[in-house]
Parts: structure tokens; C-alpha cells; sequence
């Protein structure tokens, strides 16, 4: 049977329990009483998403947990803030318990420097196409930085992992040089108006960086939910710190999907589809996208990560897929042999409500 995620958005939306049924009613706004009702059996529903300015009956919340089934509230951004979960062990506790288990340790740390390597071997393909069509100064600082890049590559796979703090250190320096030297690359195969100066996240400098922080908050709310729909805890992370404030998982396991985000934040801007007509001034300086450069980024970014296909065994799978598919191949390889809390299927489809 199909399972689906149930993406309560609309303003005022509820769910509700008729008939051992997920109840879901639109009400009319405009008063005319023409409300829109939608019914689900829980055992076709995986995921329930409840966005701002929706509600969830007790009862309903109760069936979810009874069948298992995952309850998000999203925040701003559509970030996941609450998690509903049962007071009987679950899967996921496995899964929590080995991550944790992992943190701090050598294994752990390999993880997180294979996501790194993969972040590297992705940019350096890609580098590779740029080269294909350039010539002169711009073909030579590619090239300068494929060298960077690729003596990044030899670092990491040669460093010794006994000492994690150390080598979790050096991992850090390795990306952060090679991340510096790619930035600068991509700004200078630019139009002249629109090169940067590294990177700024808040406030954004420039048209660049406000679309590439736009965008990878888009790329951290969608890989937050998949985390969660595996049954991964977003904060036990192996690289990115150990407070449990922050979501150092996530910020590890996101690694290796910046760089099909930073191609489609380059090629808006180098074939101008994006400009500084996206952007609005901040009071206390620095710029952010407006509405429009919103929508034009979302729409850019749902379109590559929907049309592009990466290979999976024998099969071709997008790239939201991809992500979940990876996700779940690093959950078997973390639990004991012969428990699988997570299959190999991808995402199912998402009804939005």
C-alpha cells in the first residue's frame, strides 16, 4: 500500500478522527460555508506535517502514535521544531542510541569525513564542466583550484582518525581552505557586477550569498524531515560539535548536496536570471531576498532537485530521493546486523493540504 505525507498548510486547517479515519477539514474563509474535507487511513499515511496556524486534535494524535506514524510541527521557514513521539521505544531509539554511541569516536568521525570527501569529489566534477567551455584566465583558475581541491582530497583520505579531536580539527582547516579557494573561483567566473567576497550569512553582502543562504535553508528543511522520516536524530552528530542546542548531524550529512545547491545559485546569476532586482535593502546594511527573489530561487531549486536524476543500484532516482536513499543505506550500516528500522524505498509523494 502507498504510504504518503500529509502536509497540513492551509490557514486553519484541522485534523481530526472520524470512523478510525485522519479527518482533515479546510474551512471555508469567505463564510459561505463551503468547507473542503479529506479522509486518510492511517495505514497510508507515514509522515504528518502541521504548519503555522493549523491544529491537531488530542485523538488524532493519539492515532498517529498508535500506528506509528511521525508528527512534525514546522516553524519558521517550515523548519521542524516539535516532534510527537510515544512513550513506548520506538525504532528510532536504535538508530538515536548508535548515533550517539558513535559521537566522539573514530567510526563516527570516518562518516563525516566520507560526506566531506563526497562534498569535494562532487564540486571538483563539477569544475571539470566549467573548465570544459572557458579558456584563459578563467580556465586557469580552475585549474588552480581543481589543485587545491584535489590536495584537500589527498589530505583527508590519508589522515589518521585515532585522535578525533585533533583530526576533527584538521578535517575542518582541510574543507575551510578548499571551500575559500572555491568560492573564489565561482566569483570570479562571474559578470564583473556581480563577484563576491566570500561568504556572509547574516546579513548577506550580496546578491550571491542572499541567494545561496536562501537556498540552502531550503536544502536544510527538506534534509531535517528526511532525517526524521529514517528515524535519525538531526542533533547526535560526529564533526560539527557536541551540543545538543545545535543540529550537528544534519549540519554533517548536508555536506555532500551544498554543491548541487551552489550550481544552481551560480548559474542564475551567470546566466542573469537572478539580480539585484531580488533584492531588498536591510536597515542595519547588507541585502536579503525579496518575495520575488524568493519564489524565483524556490522554484529553481524544486525543478533541479525534482528533473535531475542520480543512478541508485540500477535505477535513476532525483535528487530528494537520493538524499532519503542515502540516508537510509547510512542507517543499515550503523545498526547491528539483522535490524533494519529504515527500507530502501525513497520518499513517498507528499499531499499537501
Amino acid at each position: 500500500m502507498q504510504e504518503q505525507i500529509l502536509s497540513i498548510k492551509t490557514f486553519g486547517a484541522r485534523l481530526r478522527v472520524k470512523d478510525g479515519l485522519f479527518e482533515v477539514t479546510v474551512p471555508d474563509l469567505s463564510g459561505a460555508g463551503d468547507h473542503r474535507v479529506e479522509q486518510f487511513a492511517p495505514p497510508t499515511v507515514r509522515s504528518i506535517l502541521l504548519h503555522r496556524h493549523t491544529s491537531a486534535s488530542a485523538d488524532a494524535m493519539l492515532l498517529a502514535e498508535e500506528h506509528g506514524i511521525l508528527l512534525l510541527v514546522l516553524g519558521d521557514f517550515d523548519m521542524p521544531t516539535l516532534l510527537l513521539a510515544g512513550l513506548q521505544p520506538a525504532g528510532a531509539l536504535d538508530i538515536w542510541k548508535r548515533q550517539i554511541a558513535l559521537g566522539g569516536t573514530p567510526q563516527g568521525l570516518e562518516f563525516a569525513r566520507d560526506w566531506l570527501y563526497l562534498k569535494l569529489q562532487r564540486k571538483l566534477k563539477w569544475l571539470s564542466k566549467l573548465k570544459s567551455y572557458r579558456h584563459g584566465e578563467a580556465l586557469r583558475a580552475i585549474q588552480d583550484c581543481e589543485k587545491v581541491l584535489q590536495e584537500a582530497l589527498l589530505q583527508m583520505k590519508s589522515l589518521a582518525l585515532r585522535q578525533v579531536e585533533k583530526a576533527a580539527d584538521t578535517l575542518r582547516g582541510l574543507e575551510g581552505n578548499a571551500q575559500r579557494a572555491y568560492l573564489q573561483t565561482l566569483s570570479f567566473l562571474l559578470p564583473s557586477h556581480l563577484r563576491f567576497d566570500g561568504r556572509s550569512k547574516r546579513p548577506s553582502a550580496d546578491l550571491f550569498n542572499a541567494l545561496l543562504n536562501y537556498a540552502y535553508g531550503i536544502l536544510y528543511g527538506r534534509i531535517e524531515k528526511i532525517l526524521w522520516h529514517v528515524g535519525l536524530n538531526p542533533y547526535f552528530g560526529f564533526l560539527h560539535g557536541d551540543t545538543r542546542k545545535q543540529k550537528n548531524f544534519l549540519f554533517d550529512f548536508i555536506e555532500p548536496y551544498r554543491p548541487w545547491v551552489d550550481k544552481i545559485v551560480f548559474n542564475l546569476c551567470a546566466r542573469k536570471e537572478a539580480s539585484s532586482q531580488h533584492l531588498r535593502d536591510l536597515s542595519g546594511g547588507g541585502v536579503w531576498l525579496n518575495d520575488d527573489g524568493k519564489k524565483m530561487l524556490a522554484l529553481a531549486v524544486e525543478n533541479v532537485f525534482h528533473e535531475k536524476k542520480e543512478t541508485w543500484g540500477e535505477r535513476q532516482y532525483n535528487l530528494w530521493q537520493t538524499i532519503e536513499l542515502e540516508a537510509r543505506a547510512f542507517v543499515r550500516s550503523i545498526l547491528p546486523q539483522g535490524k533494519d528500522a529504515s527500507g530502501p524505498e525513497p520518499a513517498p509523494a507528499t499531499v499537501q493540504i
